[in-house]
């Protein structure tokens, strides 16, 4: 399989260093350059798709009714992914994600050249994408945890974050220029091509990766995996706090992303390329900080960093529903992406060092479904900035989740306290069950 630790690679090769002992794993490599493609794809449909909503009805609640589309996925069937992941071939689950993509864009590209598209089109076909990104989501994450070492888990996560947040800034800035540029039928073309790079990278990382040497539940019925998947990670308190930070973060503070074209149309008053360069301008803040932890992951900090993320988020969340100047809205999206880097970058360490390997999927697939109160959030955040307009909602939801999480923090110290290096000790000597 190509499992590389820091016993048995010299720093130097592949450039030295933590990056040179992630990438010295070829099938690691391929995988995370499969990934840069993904995560610009996921971005650009993000921006486009909240753009035209905006554009045809100059509704804040079709926004959000959108977004409720392409994240309700992960609250219903994230889990199920997960049980999915761990019975099949898990980059058969990615190639299945890239193809799908390849047909959604193509078809959205054509129904806008055809003035043929609607909000049902694309509320259907943000869920469809949405479906994709709950598959990938545990999927990917537990391809990560396989294809290193256990004490590399943290930095590789980090990495990852830093990928995703990086290929945030170049994915919403090119979206808002393909939407000034030739409109929604461009955007979505461009989008096609990017999804069938992705099919090419799976495929390539196919031919260096050999799963059949890891062990699959095949034989077990799907609703068994589940089950035992579900019961087994809800227990364990520190998850049970990751848990719990997660619902709010996505329930309260992370839904205002979506509504970034409001804010950018009706607070900011800017174009469509500011409102790009809004939108991705987090992503500076989160490659700083997830960048930083490539390097210098504590596992036995995982908790604070996460934690801390996630309350400091919640209170830049407040200020920038206070800004209407466009550079401090700027520098304040930044400064939230710093602080989401961090929580980001420890979210899915804490869970897989936790767990056995052989659940590492399907407690991934329950963060899943954690992440996956966001539609719910979106619709909240929808409703009221449609009511009490969007200043009011970033304002009120953003102190609202900075209550809860200290409320979480106090009554569950298992997030500050556990050491979570000595945590993922014992998990890797646990027992290895079909």
């Amino acid at each position: 399989m190509g499992r590389v630790s820091s016993n048995t690679v010299g720093l130097n090769r592949f450039g030295g260093g933590v990056v040179g002992l992630l990438f010295a794993v070829q099938a690691y490599r391929r995988l995370w350059y499969g990934g840069i493609g993904y995560y610009n794809a996921y971005w650009i449909e993000i921006v486009a798709s909240g753009w035209m909503v905006l554009v045809m009805s100059g509704s804040a609640f079709d926004v959000g009714l959108v977004g409720f589309s392409r994240t309700l996925p992960m609250l219903v069937l994230g889990l199920a992914f997960g049980a999915v992941s761990d019975r099949m071939r898990r980059t058969t689950m990615l190639l299945i994600v890239q193809c799908a993509g390849v047909v959604i864009a193509a078809t959205l590209s054509t129904l806008f050249i055809l003035d043929r598209a609607n909000l049902l089109a694309l509320c259907i076909a943000s869920g469809l994408l949405g479906c994709g990104w709950a598959s990938d989501y545990s999927t990917r994450r537990a391809l990560i945890s396989e294809m290193n070492a256990q004490e590399l888990t943290g930095n590789a996560m980090s990495l990852e974050a830093m990928s995703q947040q990086g290929c945030k800034i170049v994915a919403t800035i090119v979206a808002g220029a393909l939407l000034a540029a030739g409109g929604a039928p461009l955007a979505y073309g461009v989008l096609a091509v990017v999804y069938a790079y992705g099919v090419f990278a799976v495929i390539r990382l196919r031919r260096v990766f050999d799963e059949a040497a890891i062990e699959r539940s095949g034989s077990v019925p799907l609703l068994r995996l589940i089950g035992e998947g579900f019961s087994t990670v809800v227990r364990i308190p520190l998850i049970q706090g990751v848990l719990l930070v997660t619902v709010v973060m996505n329930l309260l503070t992370f839904p205002y992303q979506q509504l970034i074209p409001v804010i950018a149309k009706q607070i900011l008053d800017i174009g469509p390329q500011r409102m790009g360069i809004l939108a991705g301008a987090d992503g500076i803040g989160a490659i700083v900080v997830a960048g930083t932890l490539v390097f210098r992951a504590r596992l036995a900090l995982a908790g604070r960093f996460f934690l801390g993320g996630a309350m400091t988020t919640s209170a830049v969340v407040i200020l920038l529903g206070l800004s209407r100047v466009f550079p401090l809205s700027l520098c304040l999206q930044i400064l939230a992406g710093g602080c989401a880097g961090a929580f980001a970058s420890m979210q899915p360490v804490l869970i897989i060092n936790n767990v056995e390997p052989r659940l590492r999927a399907r407690a991934l697939g329950v963060l899943a479904m954690a992440i996956g109160c966001t539609p719910l959030g979106i619709l909240l955040s929808g409703t009221l900035s449609s009511t009490i307009g969007a200043r009011a909602t970033l304002a009120g939801t953003g102190a609202l989740a900075f209550v809860l999480l200290v409320l979480i923090a106090v009554s569950n110290r298992a997030l500050i306290r556990v050491k979570v290096a000595q945590a993922a000790a014992r998990t890797s000597s646990a027992r290895h069950q079909p």
